[in-house]
């Protein structure tokens, strides 16, 4: 939905608004309000209009008690909201919002969808900066003795506070090709945790969800959940399409929902792109990537991001949004959560399924890309987070690590990589909906014999058939030697750390 920036910090000013603008203009493209003064505040806010798509509700946001809000995200609940709370049918989200939080009536389990915000009252005092519950939109924050400061992308943060580079988050990075310890690659720049409000407190622990799990025995309600979070993500004033690939996640949002345009993109020969070509489907459209269309791609938006990002597939996103932005659509909607949810990384959920006991060692040959060597600061962070989190089954505390720490990476670069384009990211199986319904599954209803999510290839194969549901994922890899300069003859795993290390260094 967009970008914004909120400081109290004495070192801000009005100076520091061609910095802000310069680099995070881009989540926002629909407009900029300046860096403008409130109660001791300098906020800033870019928008991407995708509901209520008028000027009315361009923020900072000011309500009639002084208090002020910025907001990145959706509530797709709004209307029903303002209804409960004030029998007014509401056109706005970001309007609902700066009215509940005034009159004091927010309750934030009853907010359904996702979301970064952060509230000032008349005083000047930070009320709220919290974070939706799974961590879909971004919430970084930097403190120090002259005050803090928010932002939906650590990059600002680092171009006003000159940040040194943090080796740790360089060694994660490396194992699992993000921060999820540090919060971010500067010292000084952390992330507010999903589910969490840097004020109040937690107000979403997954596993104390996961902890209270019951089995069920039929996919009905997965079925029920998923409709649900399909149509509520649907919500929007601006035009929505879907990202589509051969795997049974987006297929399976394809078969249950109603859109009209879909966008894929791959290289000459790609498994993904192939089988969609001979689907013949309507409204589908397929890009075929260059070798220069994607080094050209990864060097913009390096340059933006100014910090690693996670995968190679993250700058062909950046490219299918693009064509998708060109065509008027302002919404992708995506399948992330599926794998996390219902165990579907067959690599790791199969051994995790048939372990006894808990082996940190085996997890890490498992998860990582680079597993971390015992007796360093990464081996001891994965050790202390195992010792402290137990669950009955190693499957639960594997479930678990996915949700809670794997699964913001995935909207961390759908996030960036789509409002890299001017497009808003969704993911109708990443909700609340299906994440109740998905926790009742025991381990041997998510597990077959060599494939995970067991209950949605059930559905899906109802839709397209046994061999489609029950077909070996195939992966989307990008063959990076064909992209980068390769004279040390370096892997495409090598390549990949390589040149997005380089940002850091620069």
């Amino acid at each position: 939905m967009c970008g914004f920036f909120i400081s109290n910090s004495s070192v801000i000013n009005k100076s520091h608004e061609p910095i802000i603008e310069k680099w995070l203009r881009f989540r926002g493209p629909d407009g900029s309000s300046g860096l403008i003064s409130h109660h001791g505040w300098q906020a800033y806010h870019a928008r991407l209009s995708i509901i209520d798509l008028t000027a009315g509700t361009n923020q900072p946001m000011l309500d009639d008690t002084g208090g002020m809000l910025v907001f990145n995200g959706e509530i797709v609940n709004y209307k029903q909201l303002g209804l409960k709370y004030f029998n007014q049918e509401f056109h706005s989200d970001t309007k609902l919002l700066s009215q509940l939080l005034s009159f004091n009536k927010l309750k934030i389990d009853e907010l359904d969808g996702f979301f970064a915000f952060v509230y000032i009252n008349a005083l000047g005092e930070l009320r709220h900066a919290t974070r939706d519950s799974f961590g879909v939109k971004p919430l970084f924050y930097h403190q120090d003795n002259n005050g803090i400061s928010f932002c939906s992308e650590p990059n600002v943060l680092n171009q006003l506070f000159s940040c040194e580079v943090n080796p740790d988050a360089i060694q994660e990075y490396h194992a699992t090709r993000a921060p999820i310890f540090s919060g971010s690659y500067f010292k000084g720049i952390s992330s507010i945790n999903p589910g969490t409000c840097l004020v109040n407190g937690c107000f979403f622990d997954c596993s104390t969800y996961l902890e209270q799990h019951r089995q069920i025995n039929s996919n009905h309600n997965i079925k029920s959940a998923l409709k649900t979070g399909l149509t509520t993500r649907m919500v929007a004033d601006a035009p929505v399409a879907l990202l589509l690939s051969r795997g049974i996640d987006s297929n399976l949002l394809r078969s249950m929902g109603n859109f009209k345009q879909y966008y894929t993109i791959g290289f000459s020969g790609d498994d993904d792109i192939e089988y969609l070509h001979r689907q013949d489907i309507d409204g589908l459209t397929a890009i075929e990537c260059h070798p220069d269309d994607y080094k050209k791609a990864f060097d913009y938006l390096l340059h933006l991001r100014g910090e690693p990002m996670s995968v190679p597939n993250e700058v062909l996103l950046y490219l299918i949004a693009k064509k998708a932005a060109a065509t008027g659509i302002k919404v992708l909607l995506s399948g992330e959560g599926a794998d996390e949810f219902f165990g579907g990384y067959d690599r790791v959920f199969k051994w995790a399924h048939t372990a006894p006991q808990f082996n940190l060692d085996e997890f890490l040959y498992h998860y990582c890309y680079i597993p971390p060597q015992k007796d360093t600061p990464l081996y001891h962070q994965f050790e202390h987070l195992f010792a402290t989190t137990r669950f009955e089954s190693v499957f639960e505390s594997v479930r678990w690590f996915f949700i809670r720490y794997h699964l913001p990476i995935l909207f961390r670069r759908l996030d960036f990589a789509l409002m890299a384009a001017g497009v808003e990211g969704r993911e109708p199986i990443a909700n609340i909906h299906t994440f109740l319904e998905a926790i009742k599954c025991s381990p041997d209803r998510l597990m077959g014999d060599s494939l995970g999510k067991l209950p949605l290839r059930e559905i899906i194969s109802t839709y397209m058939g046994q061999e489609f549901a029950y077909e070996k994922k195939v992966g989307f890899p990008v063959d990076l030697t064909k992209v980068f300069n390769n004279s040390d003859n370096l892997s495409s795993y090598e390549l990949w750390f390589k040149e997005n290390l380089k940002v850091l260094t620069l």
